[in-house]
């Protein structure tokens, strides 16, 4: 079976372009493309293969081959029987087919043979009776024409009948007229036709043409005349100056047509022309301004609009385009006005014809507007008809370059002209026309990078513009003739997806059936065009391990879809389907993928993939399950690896696992000889052991151990079957199907062999779990002698060391430690390589400090930490600092320190490394070996010190350090550590009131402790007592402030030391200033000796009371917090010195409980 991936098999759809708005592309070949009236450059249109428009497919390596596609096949036979069912039906089919024919031929001729009598019967009949009436109509015309004659000669100047009289006569004559000149043409046609057959055969000898006929209106001319002249004030005289003015024109009396309309608009200045033309004046002898301000003698005339229209074409004609400017604008001034749209645009024509392009724009702007706003009104349909032509010439100003007529491209011209006009008139719907227009006069000047600017300003300003596909059409097609290739394909690619059912542009379109349906012509045909390059390009990106293939996946699954969804009956359809649910595949869209594979793998039409697409729906389903597990939203069931206690009831085979399991089996039911066969029925069989439905999976499991023995997949199925009885924890089943499975003697080769041997220890197995089952139920000295036994029985069985292990940790359980420790010690010394040797090695060492060993657990410890055998093990580390505290309690400090100092470099996590680095300092602490101390607190805090996990360690080792140099009597070393300590604790952020705030305050209260003992140590001379006592009080002052910086940490501990040795300070002030010697020029115990002595005394017992009140404050706050430590002692014994009956002293316990300092 192949498990390969194909490359795509489909045809490129080509796609026609064209820059005439607005293009239409369809699907034909290129003997068959409408041409354009846009002249293409040389080379920029030529077609290339594979593009878009050129009708060539490609011929490149890995492209689609159109030669492949096929018809649809004929529906597969499943059997033989269906198979002559098929073929019966097939005959059936060819019999009606060829029945249909015929009966379908013969109704049409005899339809085409009736058709033709029928009308021909028609045409005799109708001709008959219409000359019959043309007869009548002629005789009573000409009997209507006497009569208004002989009327008219009775009463040639009655102001009420003459010019009513007079006006139908001339209608009637005007009638008699036509319809001579009908018959003349008829008859003439018939000349004609006959001439043209002379001369197809003999032209020399045919001679000229016969003269066409011409009109002859001169009897009704002159009537209308006769009622303008003699009666202008006739309520109809408008009627027949324009009928006047319009046969003239048709006589091709131009200037007496022209001044005929103008007698009826504009009649103070042009009278109505005389028969023998003396008053006409030629239109070259006319001036614009004369048009103007004039007054037409009946006002409300309906042919007032259209005199002036016609006015405005005789000079237009001529190429008089001022009077015609003139005559269209007259025409233009009622918007009511049935004409007004026509004479607007012929007005912004000529205006633009002028090179007045300013005002041409104007006029056209309005004009579009006027047309979309009487849209769908009867006013509508004539502006309708001129509305993209305007849209159009609006654009062609728009593109002129010199506006101003100085001969110099203007400063702004073109589509920043257009952005000047319209820049507060954007949301109006004809502003996108225009700058679309705009792109292609561009695109007509080859002026593509222009054109391009302007189509994408439309599309980002207005992405739902009804034409916004023929516009990105346009640019597909300009990048094409660029030969931008990537410009192209984006475009191409926004053209197949931007317009189709769902997308924004749909949504706002969706009430205009012809946007909708122009749009999704132009989109389907770059669709597969777009599908083709991106599967290409994906394949390509693929293959070489590029990530950015399944964006470009995305991409042309999105074109598949949306071209199946359009033709899902195309006969290309099973071949794109295919090929969608491959791009969905790498897209790594694996549900989607699935379900297309599916319809391709179950299709009808053909079945040249369904090998492949079976294959796909079992690699998508595959992918789906692992994706999802990889996301977190979906777990695959699986059997627990040991036996289960609750029972394992059937659950729910989930959407995604049945999926996966009917994909097998639809595989193996499709391809029943296919290589894959057994590996599907084992994966189905699987999934249903995994949510346990045991019955369904065992008998999956047994078909493929009978139809399969030969193939090692049936040693996995054996495999299955036990392990389901283990997890249900049924030995007995599991004993029986041992014994079937060894009779079964499955598999080949080596993988025979091997499973053979583990059937053989399944017995051991068995065994194992038995006692298993006894540990777990708490029977932990009987598992533990079965455990022993199994290995005594089996010491090379491959479970012998997990059994001891087992057989150990019970032991542990009942309390049997020395059975335990025995039991360890034969895992790791008969069984070393055993994954447990180690975890044996480290119990052993815990064993033996539990029964306070030490001098054993060490060796032990040590043996895993630093023997090679056990090089690998996760304990190293665990055992390198059990030693290390095991020898700190045995006071072994030295070499506590190397076991820190080594778990410090093996280490490879920081916080392990910085906490050993910190231990090995601290042990030589308590060596009472200061300067080697201080050396490892350095190394610490260099190595580790910044790290900001060791913020609180750093803090308590500048704490030691400065403790160290104290020890050496180094003062000064020992202030600037404890400065540093309280630095530390600042600098990096750590909080008062909690276990770190310990070590600032501690070291605060040691250097306060530097500045007491100058108190202490000051000497009160008699002789110098104002100034000594002055420094006391300084220093005492100092003191104060020294101790009183501790009280910020909130460490009730060093707040009660503080407040106490505040209160020392005070009290040592006292005593140093009243025992200092009297000056000697006071005679002892006289009058002033005394008096300095009371003195003295009333001053100092302010100290004293100072003191005191620190001393109560000292036990009220130990009260409060309930501690009592030696500064509270102290402070109750010296407040028992001055208030005796307020502070009795208490007795120290007989016995001092103390708990070693392991810091």
């Amino acid at each position: 079976m192949s498990w390969r991936r194909g490359l795509p098999r489909f045809l490129g759809v080509a796609l026609l372009w064209g820059l005439e708005s607005p293009p239409v592309a369809a699907a034909v070949t290129s003997s068959s493309m409408p041409g354009s009236d846009l002249p293409p450059p040389d080379s920029a249109w030529r077609a290339r293969e594979g593009e878009p428009g050129s009708a060539q497919p490609r011929a490149e390596a890995g492209s689609p081959q159109p030669e492949r596609l096929q018809p649809p096949l004929p529906q597969r036979a499943v059997d033989a029987e269906h198979e002559n069912a098929l073929d019966e039906m097939e005959r059936m089919f060819a019999r009606f087919g060829q029945a249909a024919d015929v009966t379908h031929k013969t109704m049409r001729d005899l339809l085409v043979l009736e058709a033709v009598r029928g009308r021909e019967l028609l045409q005799r009949h109708y001709e008959a009776r219409l000359r019959e009436h043309q007869a009548k109509l002629r005789l009573l015309r000409s009997k209507a024409i006497a009569r208004y004659e002989q009327f008219l000669e009775q009463y040639p100047n009655d102001p009420n009948w003459t010019p009513e009289i007079t006006l139908r006569l001339a209608e009637l004559t005007f009638e008699a007229a036509s319809a001579r000149l009908a018959r003349q043409q008829d008859a003439w046609d018939k000349e004609f036709e006959a001439w043209q057959l002379r001369a197809d055969a003999d032209e020399a000898a045919a001679g000229d043409p016969p003269a066409s006929p011409q009109p002859d209106y001169s009897r009704p001319v002159a009537l209308y005349r006769e009622v303008a002249q003699n009666f202008p004030r006739y309520q109809h005289v408008d009627a027949a100056m324009y009928m006047m003015g319009s046969l003239l024109f048709e006589s091709e009396q131009f200037d007496a047509s022209r001044q005929s309309f103008l007698a009826l608009t504009c009649p103070a200045r042009f009278p109505v022309p005389l028969a023998d033309g003396s008053n006409v004046r030629t239109s070259d002898r006319v001036r614009a301004a004369e048009y103007t301000d004039c007054e037409p003698a009946h006002p409300d005339s309906k042919y007032l609009s259209e005199s002036w229209l016609r006015v405005g074409e005789v000079h237009y004609d001529m190429d008089e385009l001022d009077p015609a400017l003139a005559a269209y604008e007259a025409a233009t001034s009622d918007p009511e006005d049935r004409l007004y749209p026509a004479a607007l645009i012929r007005v912004a024509w000529t205006l633009y014809l002028k090179r007045s392009f300013e005002l041409a724009a104007v006029k056209l702007d309005e004009f579009i507007r006027y047309a979309d706003r009487v849209e769908g009104t009867d006013e509508g349909a004539g502006a309708a008809e001129f509305r993209d032509e305007a849209v159009r010439y609006l654009a062609k100003s728009y593109v002129e370059e010199d506006w101003n007529d100085d001969g110099r491209r203007d400063r702004v011209w073109g589509v920043a002209r257009v952005d000047r006009d319209y820049a507060q008139r954007q949301d109006e719907p004809h502003v996108p026309e225009i700058y679309a227009a705009l792109g292609d006069l561009f695109a007509f000047q080859t002026e593509f990078a222009l054109a391009i600017d302007t189509w994408e300003q439309v599309l980002r300003r207005w992405p739902t513009f009804a034409q916004a596909p023929a516009v990105q059409s346009k640019v597909m097609q300009a990048y094409l003739a660029l030969h931008d290739e990537d410009g192209a394909t984006r475009a191409r690619d926004a053209l197949a997806t931007g317009y189709l059912r769902g997308t924004d542009w749909f949504y706002a379109n969706e009430t205009d059936p012809d946007a909708i349906e122009a749009g999704f012509a132009l989109a389907e045909d770059a669709l597969v065009a777009a599908a083709i390059d991106h599967h290409t390009q994906a394949q390509r990106l693929r293959q070489a391990n590029d990530p950015g293939a399944a964006a470009e996946y995305a991409i042309a699954a999105r074109a598949y879809e949306a071209f199946l969804e359009r033709f899902p009956q195309a006969p290309s359809a099973y071949e794109y389907r295919f090929q969608l649910a491959e791009s969905f595949y790498y897209s790594e869209q694996f549900a989607r993928a699935a379900e297309e594979y599916i319809h391709v793998r179950d299709s009808n039409l053909d079945d040249r993939l369904q090998q492949d697409a079976a294959e796909g729906v079992i690699f998508a389903y595959e992918a789906y399950v692992e994706a999802e597990e990889k996301a977190g939203r979906f777990t695959l069931n699986d059997l627990p690896e040991t036996a289960s206690d609750a029972p394992l009831e059937a659950l729910p085979l989930p959407p995604i696992a049945d999926g996966l399991r009917a994909a097998y089996d639809d595989f193996v039911a499709l391809l029943p000889d296919a290589e894959s066969v057994p590996l599907m029925r084992y994966q189905a069989a699987r999934i249903s052991q995994r949510y346990y439905d045991f019955a369904d999976a065992e008998a999956r499991f047994v078909g493929i151990i009978e139809q399969h023995c030969d193939d090692n997949i049936a040693i996995k199925a054996g495999q299955a079957i036990l392990n389901s009885y283990v997890a249900r924890g049924d030995l007995e089943g599991t004993q029986a199907w041992t014994k079937k499975l060894m009779g079964f003697g499955c598999g080949t080769g080596e993988e025979l062999a091997k499973f053979a041997g583990e059937l053989k220890t399944l017995g051991n197995a068995v065994r194992f779990e038995e006692a298993t089952r006894l540990y777990e139920a708490g029977e932990f000295e009987a598992a533990a002698d079965r455990y022993v036994a199994l290995v005594a029985q089996a010491p090379d069985d491959p479970h012998a060391d997990r059994a001891l292990n087992n057989a150990a940790v019970a032991y542990e359980k009942i309390g049997r430690f020395g059975s335990a420790t025995t039991t360890y010690e034969r895992i790791y010394t008969r069984y070393p390589a055993s994954e447990f040797a180690d975890d044996a090695l480290l119990r052993t060492g815990f064993n033996h400090a539990r029964f306070f060993e030490f001098e054993d657990a060490v060796r032990k410890y040590l043996k895993l930490a630093e023997s090679e055998d056990f090089k690998d093990s996760e304990h190293r580390l665990v055992a390198l600092k059990n030693a290390a505290g095991l020898l700190e309690s045995l006071q072994d400090y030295e070499r506590s320190s190397q076991l820190y100092r080594q778990w410090s470099e093996s280490a490879d996590d920081p916080a392990q490394k910085a906490e050993a680095a910190y231990r090995a300092a601290a042990v030589l602490g308590k060596a009472k070996r200061p300067k080697r101390a201080i050396r490892e607190y350095q190394r610490y805090l260099a190595e580790h010190g910044d790290a900001p996990s060791e913020a609180e360690r750093a803090t308590e080792a500048w704490l030691r350090i400065g403790e160290a140099y104290a020890g050496l009597g180094d003062r000064k070393a020992a202030e600037r550590a404890w400065a540093e300590c309280i630095r530390t604790f600042q600098a990096r952020g750590l909080k008062m009131a909690t276990q770190a705030a310990d070590y600032p305050a501690q070291a605060q209260f040691l250097l306060s402790e530097y500045e007491l003992d100058k108190v202490l140590n000051f000497k009160v001379k008699g002789r110098r007592l104002e100034k000594d006592a002055k420094k006391l009080f300084d220093s005492v002052l100092a003191v104060s402030r020294s101790y009183d910086a501790i009280h910020p940490y909130r460490r009730i501990e060093w707040t009660l030391a503080a407040m106490f040795r505040r209160g020392y300070a005070f009290e040592t002030v006292a005593t140093k200033v009243r025992e200092a010697p009297v000056p000697r020029q006071l005679k002892e115990y006289s009058e002033a000796w005394f008096a300095y002595k009371d003195l003295i005394d009333a001053e100092m017992q302010r100290f004293e009371d100072k003191a005191i009140s620190l001393y109560e404050e000292t036990l009220k706050r130990s009260r409060e917090f309930q501690m009592s430590n030696q500064w509270t002692r102290r402070a109750r014994e010296r407040l028992n010195l001055f208030r005796p009956a307020d502070y009795k002293l208490v007795r120290d316990p007989a016995l001092e409980l103390q708990v070693e300092d392991l810091r």
